[in-house]
């Protein structure tokens, strides 16, 4: 058998056949086997009532007394916590943002005046960097989360440090490849997006519109 690459942090245990079949491969702790595991044919003969031979599929459904887990597919518990609150927590960005008067903060500007940060824009920062921050540890584990269901490669949770975005649909992308679901966070992140940055331009407009009334500009 093959040494093919896989994560050394893994306990040994069933995991999807890294070789592309359907089933699942043994992973010893350092390499692959060549123990395979086919849940689809269990599940069948358990539901048909037959008592499956111990000589002939112990085997194939048990090593080191680890007992293969459910193979990937639409009942895999592919969302938890950790991926809705990356997918939400733009929402704490947007309300925190909202709250900054832009007309001042651009009036301002033009009056070329040193004023120190309004309660409001402090505030605004200091949620934007907490939700960066808490995105990427939340990455981190969900990524872990997905290893230990037996999801083979997930999205690294790296790309979260680019942005939130990033990750929530290259996750999402990966899970639905591997388990045929997984792309709720994703619209659901889209959809705050959208909203999101709808509200930051209806309100520069607005500043804009206040501060130079009928397309006025000060010389």
């Amino acid at each position: 058998m093959t040494d093919t690459p896989a994560p050394r942090a893994h306990p040994p245990g069933w995991y999807a056949d890294p070789m592309g079949s359907p089933r699942q491969r043994w992973w010893d702790g350092t390499r692959w086997t060549d123990e395979l595991h086919d849940p689809a044919a269990h599940d069948v003969a358990r539901n048909e009532g037959a008592r499956p031979d111990p000589g002939l599929h112990r085997p194939a459904l048990e090593v080191n007394g680890v007992l293969a887990p459910p193979a990937l597919g639409p009942t895999t518990a592919v969302y938890n916590p950790l991926i809705w609150a990356i997918a939400v927590l733009p929402v704490l960005t947007l309300i925190a943002s909202s709250a900054v008067d832009l007309t001042a903060q651009m009036q301002m500007v033009l009056d070329e005046t040193g004023a120190p940060l309004s309660p409001e824009e402090v505030t605004s920062n200091l949620v934007s960097f907490s939700v960066y921050a808490a995105t990427i540890v939340f990455a981190f584990f969900d990524r872990r989360a997905l290893l230990q269901l037996g999801v083979t490669k997930p999205f690294h949770w790296a790309w979260a440090i680019l942005w939130s975005g990033a990750y929530v649909f290259g996750r999402s992308v990966i899970v639905r490849r591997r388990t045929g679901r997984g792309m709720a966070p994703a619209w659901v992140w889209l959809g705050i997006f959208v909203v999101s940055l709808v509200s930051s331009v209806s309100r520069m407009s607005d500043a804009v519109n206040t501060v130079f009334p009928n397309g006025s500009v000060p010389t």
